[in-house]
């Protein structure tokens, strides 16, 4: 039996994590033997397979200095046949602990790798060490993928998020309308929900008996509690935290709202569409990959007036949203989780 290890920073709430709970989970069913390895010791989010063991690097080791602890994933990643990393500051750790080993290795790079990781050194040395070391580079768009020299490119593969909604899927269109925009995301710059927010302000007058719902938490809570209280949108914008049953929370909404300032492939988005839920994106990568503007969903650059333009539009006319809700959950039929995972498997195979 094949043992395969997933690795990544922790298994708390976010995309990367929600996509190796389900792949760990869809690979043991395949017969291989699979372990989940996190670097931080730290709660799971998601519910994993019984038979897919958890290991936290620290909590192993007993130790935080990071050259300690590579030297344990070393020694630890020698005994599988294949490792799988995400997330871009996980991978560098992973590929520079497996240079002398012969495990092959596959790097999921899940963000914007223009922006991701923040510093100009650190994507040199992250570029780097695919080039030179990862047998398989994983990105999510087209997009993503050439952003890295054609050396990486010629072993990179394209793998969009799987969906995993199962009766969920076109669950909007059935509800029962409330007055309510929402969105969900880590609250963080990077998601923009200022914006957002701003936006909602300049609608207050005509959407009186509207609320916006961010689910979410995140470190950038004070910043928008404050730009909340300075608006006076108390009674009007809500922020109910990280929510497990989010698709019951998000089903009965008008719209869909993804204001960020860049993404990797957004799971929020993705989720929302398969919903059936009318959608409006900032043209961010994935999100131009996912919405044909005007059919599934409303694409807008990163400006309040045009995202203000567009809410508007799909509040004033019931039968755009409709339309584009109903077109919108036809993403299922390219990202449900069996199509994904045969892509990935058939890059397992390659690999090993």
């Amino acid at each position: 039996m094949k043992k395969i290890t997933f690795f990544i920073g922790t298994l708390l709430e976010g995309g990367a994590e929600r996509v190796v709970s389900i792949l760990s989970d869809k690979i043991a069913e395949k017969g291989f033997e699979v372990e989940i390895v996190k670097y931080f010791d730290s709660e799971n989010f998601y519910k994993l397979n019984e038979n897919v063991k958890v290991l936290a690097v620290e909590n192993e080791t007993k130790n935080q200095n990071v050259f300690f602890n590579i030297k344990w994933l070393r020694k630890h990643f020698e005994n599988s046949d294949l490792i799988i990393s995400f997330l871009a500051p996980f991978n560098m750790l992973a590929l520079y602990a497996n240079k002398n080993n012969k495990t092959p290795i596959i790097v999921a790079d899940r963000n914007d790798p223009n922006r991701i990781p923040n510093k100009a050194i650190l994507r040199k040395i992250r570029n780097y060490l695919y080039e030179k070391y990862a047998d398989r580079v994983i990105v999510q768009t087209n997009a993503n993928k050439d952003y890295f020299s054609l050396k990486t490119q010629n072993k990179s593969v394209v793998i969009a998020n799987p969906v995993t909604m199962d009766e969920y899927i076109g669950k909007a269109l059935e509800s029962n309308k409330t007055n309510t925009i929402v969105t969900v995301g880590r609250l963080m710059p990077q998601k923009n929900q200022l914006m957002l927010i701003d936006a909602f302000n300049e609608l207050r007058n005509k959407y009186k008996n509207y609320k916006l719902i961010i689910y979410g938490e995140g470190s950038y809570r004070d910043e928008l509690e404050n730009r909340i209280n300075e608006l006076n949108l108390n009674d009007s914008v809500i922020l109910p935290g990280k929510q497990k049953d989010i698709f019951d929370k998000i089903k009965d909404a008008k719209l869909f709202v993804l204001s960020s300032d860049y993404e990797g492939m957004p799971n929020a988005l993705i989720e929302a569409m398969c919903l059936g839920l009318p959608v409006i994106s900032t043209k961010v990568s994935g999100a131009n990959e996912l919405i044909q503007d005007g059919y599934n969903g409303l694409l807008i650059n990163n400006d309040k007036n045009e995202l203000v333009n567009a809410i508007d539009r799909l509040l004033s006319d019931d039968s755009l949203r409709e339309e584009l809700g109903r077109n919108a959950i036809k993403l299922n039929e390219d990202l449900n989780v069996d199509a994904i995972t045969d892509k990935w498997l058939e890059t397992i195979n390659e690999v090993l």
